[in-house]
């Protein structure tokens, strides 16, 4: 039974993300927070919830198991400039990076689909391929669009053999636009900045003094003496708030009726101030009134792309789940807050042990997560049960777990489609990959066309175009032919067949019996 994508509030996807990725309606995910693998390549990683369930995930890629034909077509053919950050990763971070970099690039042109325009994307990873995934973001989102490499110090006091200690995760922050949804996030201020500023108190609560001057002198009504003091003479001019801080606190409060809109002048302001009690005049000093600036009215500091005041989760954290790399739910409740509001659908396709799930329901947003793992179902049940706000909720009653990718209800087309063209000809049949390839192994004999290896097995070779799109090739049988992987990416979009068998002879990289026998188109 499939699902429709427009109302899938609170519904928890145990599938390959891929499908149901390709199943959810374009522009209708607000905000993307998720976790993916980082292909650390050494192993894949296990763990045990704390139910007595087994969990691992896959973090070891390689192009043969992970990487499907008709991916590689599509982003050659359709997106050249991620297909060529894809080829650049694998000459320099090797097969195994090139091939994580695939899998990933399918799945994220799918999410750049389904986020609206005002979305945003956090997506984590570390020093292990942060660098490649940053190209790859930057080839689909537009460079433009990335807002924030968000450092997360996960770690202290880890030394290194040679080298730095390695204590950070990186966070890649893109918007689909430059109208996307931002929320600027405050810390808490710091108890002993306050106890040392926040000197005065009166009726209205603590409060200290601030400028009502600005540095220069100014020939208009701001340069002007008022109440016989003249700023000009110490090379300063008057400033009243009327933004933000002070200026919010006076409007929310109303002490300052129509402020600061029926005082067009700052003279007019600031004898309003003063009526209204927010100056401080000192009794000894230098006699300049100052503005009473209250706690209330203050903010912390904002928010900055270096995190260092979330702290990984212990062993003994009440927050663990068993899940290996479980982060911290305030880092991800911090991303949510910033780039959407309540009401958003937020969604996690690596969802895991579903931190980006509790956090968006204990925020007040809708939510999806997806996970291929079979325990992902219990352990987010058991998580809301536990720390969403109102735990009494039956929410093995409301959340729905789902084994079927949903329908799109916008009729669109999948970015990596896995039908392909017979021939030019109206309404001619579509087939698959895998039916093109037996077809062409008929034809051509079960070798890269390009080079003339034999594969042990069929499946080895990709679908490629002889005359490529770019230069007015056709989707049609006769001008497919099959490739290994090297060749499929040295040809690329930009290369015909007879060019790459020349280019591949001139490497030395030709079976030479077949080269002097092999068919040319």
């Amino acid at each position: 039974m499939t699902t429709n994508s427009t109302a899938l509030n609170r519904a928890l996807f145990l599938e390959d993300n891929l499908p149901v990725l390709r199943g959810l309606d374009s522009n209708s995910i607000d905000l993307i927070a998720t976790d993916p693998p980082f292909n650390k390549g050494v192993r894949d990683f296990e763990g045990t919830t704390k139910a007595g369930d087994n969990v691992s995930y896959k973090d070891i890629w390689n192009w043969d198991d992970d990487v499907h034909t008709e991916w590689t077509n599509a982003l050659s053919e359709k997106h050249p400039s991620l297909y060529a950050v894809i080829t650049s990763a694998q000459v320099a971070g090797g097969d195994g990076m090139g091939a994580f970099l695939c899998w990933m690039a399918v799945r994220v042109l799918e999410m750049h689909r389904v986020l609206k325009d005002t979305g945003s994307i956090y997506l984590h990873c570390d020093p292990t391929a942060s660098h490649y995934l940053k190209a790859m973001m930057d080839a689909i989102f537009g460079r433009q669009n990335f807002r924030n490499e968000v450092v997360w110090k996960r770690h202290s006091g880890r030394s290194g053999a040679r080298q730095f200690g390695r204590v950070h995760d990186t966070i890649l922050f893109y918007s689909k636009s430059s109208d996307y949804t931002w929320n600027m996030l405050h810390l808490p201020q710091d108890e002993e900045y306050l106890k040392r500023t926040y000197r005065h108190e009166d009726d209205r609560g603590k409060f200290s003094i601030a400028d009502l001057t600005a540095p220069g002198t100014s020939g208009g009504d701001s340069g002007r003496p008022w109440r016989g003091i003249d700023p000009s003479a110490r090379e300063r001019h008057w400033s009243t708030p009327i933004q933000g801080g002070m200026n919010d606190f006076i409007i929310e409060n109303d002490l300052i009726p129509g402020w600061p809109d029926e005082y067009p002048s700052v003279h007019a302001r600031l004898d309003a101030l003063d009526e209204a009690g927010l100056i401080f005049w000192p009794a000894m000093g230098d006699g300049m009134p100052r503005l009473k600036r209250y706690l209330e009215s203050t903010t912390g500091p904002g928010v900055e792309d270096v995190i260092t005041d979330i702290k990984r989760l212990e062993a003994n954290s009440k927050e663990r789940t068993g899940y290996p790399s479980q982060k911290p739910l305030a880092l991800y409740k911090r991303m949510i807050e910033a780039s959407s509001n309540p009401g958003d659908m937020v969604l996690d396709p690596f969802a895991g042990c579903a931190t980006t799930c509790v956090g968006a329901e204990q925020l007040g947003r809708q939510w999806i997560g997806i996970d291929i793992q079979e325990t992902a179902g219990d352990v987010i049940l058991e998580r809301l049960q536990k720390e969403v706000i109102n735990g009494s909720m039956a929410w093995n009653d409301i959340v729905r777990v789902l084994t079927d990718a949903p329908e799109r209800t916008d009729d669109g087309e999948p970015v990596a489609p896995e039908l392909i063209v017979t021939s030019q000809k109206k309404d001619a049949p579509k087939i698959p990959v895998s039916e093109a390839r037996k077809q062409l192994v008929v034809r051509d004999g079960m070798r890269c066309q390009g080079c003339g290896w034999v594969p042990p097995y069929a499946d080895y070779l990709q679908v490629d175009h002889k005359r490529p799109k770019s230069r007015g090739g056709k989707d049609e049988m006769p001008n497919y032919t099959l490739l290994c992987n090297p060749c499929n990416l040295k040809k690329s979009n930009k290369l015909s067949l007879a060019e790459l068998r020349i280019a591949r002879a001139d490497e030395g990289r030709i079976d030479t019996k077949w080269w002097e026998s092999a068919r040319w188109e």
